[in-house]
Parts: C-alpha cells; sequence; structure tokens
C-alpha cells in the first residue's frame, strides 16, 4: 500500500470516465445516423492487492466497449421488413392492374361491349341500314383495341416488374459482396478479443436491406462472421459469396452458384416481383384471352351463319366471319384468340356485315343481328388456350368478375399492405428502445461522468497534499 497505488487508483478512475464521455459524445453524434447501435463502456474492478489483514482494491479497467443488441428484435424486424415490403410490392402492382381496367368509366371495356352490343340491337330495328352496320364494324373494332390496349399495358407493367428484378438481383449481389468484405475485416478487427461496433453495426444495415428484398436470415459464426440463407440456400458465408442470377423466362426465375442452381422460397420484394410476373399477370393476361376468345367464337359462331345481301336484285350470300378467326392456328396458338391479338376479320366492311339469318328470309331479318345483340346476356362456354372450360356464362358477366376479382385482390393486398407497415413500425420501434440513442439520455450519462472525472481529479489533488506532508515531515 502506498501513495503511488492511490494515485493509480485516481488515474484509472479518470481514464474510464474520459472512455465514457467520449463513447457518449460518439452516441450524440451518431443518433441519427442509420444503422448506428448505441455504445457503451464496460468496466469492471481491478484485482485488488492482498495483505495480510485483507485486500485493498486497485481501482477500475475497461473490459470492452459494447453496443446495445438484441438479435431477437433484429430476427423481428428483419422478418417484417420482408413481409412488408413483399406487401407493399404486390399492392403497387395490384393497384396499376386494377388502374388498366379503368372501371367503372365511360372508356372502360364494360361501356364498350354494352356499345357493342347495343349497335348490334339498333341493327336488329333495321337490317338494311348500311349506317348501322358501319356503327357495328366501328364498335366491333372499339371492342378489339381496348382490349389489344389492356393487354399492351399488362406487357409494359410486366417488362417494368422484371426490370426491378433485376435492379434487386444486382443490388443484392452488391450487398452481399459488401457483407463478405465485412466479414473479413470484422474477423480481422476481432482477432484480439474486442468487439469491432462500427463494422458490425454497418454490417448489420446490409443484412436489414438483404432481408427486406429477399427474406433472408444470418446465422453468426463463432469467429464473428455470419452467413446468409436465401430461401433455404447460403448465398454468404464469411469471405465468401455466391451472386444471384435472374433468368427472363416465363415464369421468371432465380439461380446462384453459376447459373446452375435453381433459388426459391424467395421473401421480400424479390419474392413479391417474382410472383407478379410469374402468376399475378400472367393469371389475368390468361382470362383476357378466355374474354377475347369467348367474344371472336360467340360472335363468329352467330355471325358466320348469316346471309349478306347485294346486288341489283339483292341476292344472298354466306357470311364471314366478324372477327379474324385464323384457322389452322399458325405456329405458337392462334393471335386472334387473345386480348393482344383479337382483330376484325381482314374481309369485313359495313357492306359484309350480316343482320339477317338463311337466305330464304330474305333481307328484312334480323335474327342474326338480335342473337348477337343477345350474347351480351347469353351464357356460353369460355375456354382457356388449351380448351379447357373456364366458365360458361356470358362474357359481360365474365368481364364483370375479372374485374371484380382484381378489385378484391387490390383492396386485400392494400389491407395487408397497411397491417404489414404497421408491425414494422412496431418493431422498428422495439428495436430503437433497445439500440436507439437517446440524446437527452446521453447528455445526463455525460453529466454523471463529469462529476466522476472531477471526483477522481479531486483525489489527485488529495495525493498531491498527502506528498507534500511527506516532504515537509522529512525537511
Amino acid at each position: 500500500m502506498s501513495i503511488g497505488s492511490i494515485l493509480n487508483m485516481a488515474r484509472s478512475g479518470m481514464n474510464v470516465q474520459m472512455a465514457a464521455i467520449q463513447t457518449a459524445s460518439q452516441n450524440i453524434s451518431n443518433a441519427s445516423t442509420d444503422g448506428y447501435s448505441k455504445q457503451s463502456v464496460e468496466t469492471a474492478t481491478a484485482l485488488p492487492t492482498v495483505f495480510p489483514y485483507g485486500s485493498i482494491g486497485t481501482g477500475v479497467e475497461i473490459t470492452g466497449i459494447t453496443r446495445a443488441r438484441d438479435t431477437l428484435l433484429d430476427t423481428t424486424y428483419r422478418s417484417d421488413a420482408a413481409s412488408s415490403s413483399a406487401a407493399d410490392t404486390t399492392s403497387s402492382a395490384l393497384t396499376q392492374i386494377q388502374s388498366v381496367f379503368n372501371e367503372p368509366s365511360d372508356t372502360g371495356l364494360s361501356a364498350t361491349l354494352d356499345k357493342f352490343f347495343t349497335a348490334w340491337s339498333d341493327l336488329s330495328n333495321d337490317p338494311t341500314n348500311g349506317a348501322a352496320k358501319s356503327v357495328v364494324v366501328a364498335a366491333g373494332a372499339n371492342v378489339a383495341s381496348t382490349l389489344n390496349g389492356f393487354a399492351s399495358q399488362l406487357n409494359s407493367l410486366d417488362q417494368t416488374n422484371r426490370e426491378a428484378i433485376n435492379a434487386d438481383v444486382d443490388k443484392v449481389n452488391e450487398l452481399t459482396g459488401q457483407i463478405a468484405d465485412l466479414n473479413t475485416h470484422i474477423i480481422s478487427a476481432e482477432s484480439n478479443g474486442t468487439s469491432a461496433n462500427d463494422l458490425r453495426d454497418e454490417r448489420d444495415r446490409l443484412v436489414d436491406q438483404v432481408a427486406s428484398i429477399t427474406g433472408g436470415q444470418t446465422v453468426e459464426r463463432s469467429n464473428g462472421s455470419i452467413a446468409v440463407y436465401v430461401g433455404g440456400r447460403m448465398i454468404v458465408d464469411g469471405a465468401t459469396s455466391k451472386q444471384l442470377i435472374s433468368n427472363d423466362d416465363a415464369p421468371p426465375t432465380i439461380s446462384y452458384g453459376g447459373g446452375t442452381l435453381p433459388l426459391s422460397g424467395i421473401g421480400g420484394s424479390l419474392g413479391a416481383e417474382l410472383n407478379v410476373s410469374g402468376t399475378i399477370i400472367p393469371g389475368t393476361m390468361a382470362k383476357l384471352d378466355t374474354l377475347a376468345k369467348g367474344i371472336v367464337q360467340g360472335v363468329n359462331a352467330v355471325h358466320s351463319s348469316g346471309t349478306v345481301y347485294s346486288g341489283s336484285p339483292l341476292t344472298g350470300s354466306a357470311a364471314g366471319n366478324f372477327f379474324d378467326q385464323t384457322i389452322p392456328p399458325p405456329a405458337g396458338g392462334d393471335p386472334s384468340l387473345t386480348a393482344a391479338g383479337i382483330k376484325l376479320d381482314a374481309s369485313l366492311t359495313s357492306d359484309t356485315v350480316a343482320a339477317s339469318g338463311g337466305s330464304s328470309t330474305g333481307p328484312g331479318d334480323n335474327s342474326v343481328a338480335l342473337a348477337i345483340s343477345n350474347l351480351r346476356d347469353t351464357a356460353q362456354t369460355l375456354t382457356d388456350a388449351s380448351g379447357a372450360t373456364v366458365a360458361t356464362r356470358s362474357v359481360d358477366d365474365y368481364y364483370t368478375s375479372i374485374v371484380g376479382d382484381v378489385a378484391s385482390s387490390t383492396s386485400q393486398a392494400n389491407d395487408d399492405s397497411t397491417v404489414q407497415s404497421t408491425l414494422l413500425s412496431n418493431a422498428e420501434a422495439r428495436r430503437q428502445s433497445v439500440s436507439g440513442v437517446s440524446t437527452d439520455e446521453e447528455l445526463i450519462d455525460v453529466i454523471q461522468h463529469q462529476h466522476s472525472y472531477q471526483a477522481a481529479a479531486r483525489l489527485v489533488n488529495v495525493v498531491d497534499d498527502m506528498m507534500q506532508t511527506l516532504v515537509s515531515l522529512g525537511q
């Protein structure tokens, strides 16, 4: 026991308080830094000196600088972030699909079909009226044009979504490369037993982004590095990262390991984007194709059974198709039986529109025009591209069901997005309650550490007075 040991204890106390103030200053300066975790100085009593009569302390020592982080809260946050970004992506896509139909409106397909069937009804009132036949042709062309426009817009949405897939894949590859690099630096920095807090914060920030995009999960290794799994497949392990590859297939797919290994079970925004281009848009397009096929086949079946009158005196001849219906279909399918390919028959003019039935009934007969106008409410067998029956209902009713399904899905997606956003906000708040910096609390800590520092400094003065006493006694 000596005056020197007391001075050492005062010095250790001052060093600890200075480190604590410096750490608090670091916290305050990074209070708004994305991904920063509050840091704290961990201390312990220094080893005491043992005397025959007992142990006397030798002061305080710093055991480490730790960051406030809860692994369970991180896992919850990342899971909610993946669900939220997936819900947002799906909601956005369905909202855009719903806007394609633009129903109800005066320019939507429902109004266009109504005008088409009404034109046939008007023609049935005066089956020889050339002007009425011209209106029928124009209305039919408008139906085809509207469906063509739907298909074009859906294709554009699909292309935009595929570009988003490519962008997300590129982003994930960039992030995983950075995570692998940080793994290397963290292993090196922590080789002496200290914690690389700032590097770990940066790595966690990058992992948050990967989780939001892919739903990826992490496993920490004993050496401080982490492994990142997506869809149960490891894409980062230590210093190694595996690049994802976006395959522009139908449906789009993701692979890794040089493109030879398929990656499934992807979550987050990327998983939702794959679902949009792989299921949602193709499903909607298939329904529109079924609708277009039903319109073409339904109208043509009636129209081609009719008679066209021409010449003087009037003579009847068999009517052709109203809409194009190429038989046999060209390789790859018949484009005329799709929303993208529906169009009027090349030979159709106002003079070749059939309003009448068999030639024996004469040009005043209106049976064909009336039958086509009744298709608005007449159930017919609607089939998909493979010929399988999809529904037995009128084309107008089937289109209403398409719009209704999209509206219902959009509403559900919007609700899911709202719920997931709330869950994510709550998860972030819980995580911030642990890792976030409160500047008020830090300022209070600074004042406390300042007082402790001043007390340790006063102890130095006391030691100085004691030494001065000893010196005076020796004179």
